[in-house]
């Protein structure tokens, strides 16, 4: 699904709930008028109070002011008078307010401000759905309280050395820790080195999962897709520029699998360099999981790139050795 048709489908989705929500709350207009009518005239007059200040207002322009405070008090009046007779009636004093899914945006998926902005409600929506196809299933199944140590072999790795469990045991604290602290993080990045098989892809996954649990926007993608949106972009195809500049600015980007995509030329280091360049002027997070050596990564990608992913002032980065659990 497209981000434009997860847009579309959404925002129906919160038509529907304010529609939803808006019958619940009429029917429990009706249930305490029933008991007690008087709530029904103070309803009607409490709604008639927008329209008769901005009358009054307009025939008095010099009073507009005092006559919006005077409204302002009378319907703070009325209010009250409402919830007072609602606990008599034995009904919660909170009854006739409407409820919201999301109280932030009041269930319109945007917040208040000039400009209005998507709600964190809403982008999260969007990077389900537009994640369907791209193993969102992958974090109900790899997060840290899925994190399983007995698969992972307690034998030295080296002679005399810690074993592959208490190292894999490390990392998992340091990217628990990571996921935990975000944003406030000690550094901004974090790379995974090691070779296939040693929980990399696993470890992204989780800091993904528990980033957007605690409500943050989080964007896991792998160096083939991301390849993929650097190629649309460079040739201008219909939705690369979007999905590059979403990239270029969103709060955590987590990239798997770096230097197993293809090499294009014109594209793959230059387009590389700008989302890893950019997103450091920024200070925004990033988070690395590659099979390759820092060596490894300036042969392929060259000086520039290396050496902004290997910063060690805006980067920490940690090795997962052993034996491939794939196998095991």
């Amino acid at each position: 699904m497209t981000r434009e048709e997860a847009i579309h489908k959404i925002t129906e989705e919160y038509q529907n709930i304010q529609t939803r929500e808006i019958n619940r709350l009429r029917a429990r207009e009706n249930e305490a008028v029933k008991i007690d009518p008087e709530i029904g005239r103070l309803l009607s007059l409490r709604a008639s109070l927008p329209m008769k200040s901005m009358r009054l207002a307009m025939e008095d322009k010099a009073h507009a002011q005092e006559i919006a405070q005077t409204m302002r008090e009378t319907g703070l009046r009325i209010n009250a008078e409402i919830r007072s007779r609602l606990v008599s009636a034995s009904l919660p004093e909170d009854y006739l307010k409407l409820h919201y899914e999301c109280p932030v945006c009041r269930d319109t998926g945007y917040t208040d401000g000039v400009p209005q902005k998507m709600c964190q409600c809403f982008t999260k929506r969007i990077r389900v759905l537009t994640r369907e196809d791209e193993g969102l299933e992958a974090l109900k199944k790899q997060n840290f309280s899925t994190y399983d140590e007995n698969r992972i072999p307690d034998a030295p790795v080296t002679p005399g050395g810690a074993t592959q469990r208490e190292i894999t045991g490390r990392i998992r604290e340091l990217c628990e820790e990571y996921a935990d602290q975000f944003p406030n993080t000690f550094k901004p990045n974090l790379m995974l080195l090691g070779e296939a098989g040693l929980g990399k892809s696993f470890f992204l996954s989780a800091i993904c999962e528990r980033v957007e649990s605690r409500g943050f926007e989080a964007t896991l993608i792998n160096a083939y897709k991301l390849l993929e949106i650097m190629r649309e972009r460079h040739f201008h195809i219909e939705g690369g520029e979007g999905d590059f500049e979403r990239l270029l600015s969103c709060p955590l980007l987590l990239i798997d699998d770096l230097g197993c995509e293809p090499m294009l030329r014109n594209i793959t280091q230059e387009y590389l360099f700008i989302l890893i360049n950019d997103r450091m002027t920024k200070g925004l997070h990033t988070v690395i999981a590659t099979n390759l050596t820092p060596p490894a990564i300036k042969e392929r990608y060259g000086e520039r790139i290396m050496s902004r992913l290997c910063d060690k002032t805006v980067s920490d980065s940690v090795r997962l050795v052993g034996k491939d659990l794939r196998r095991i």
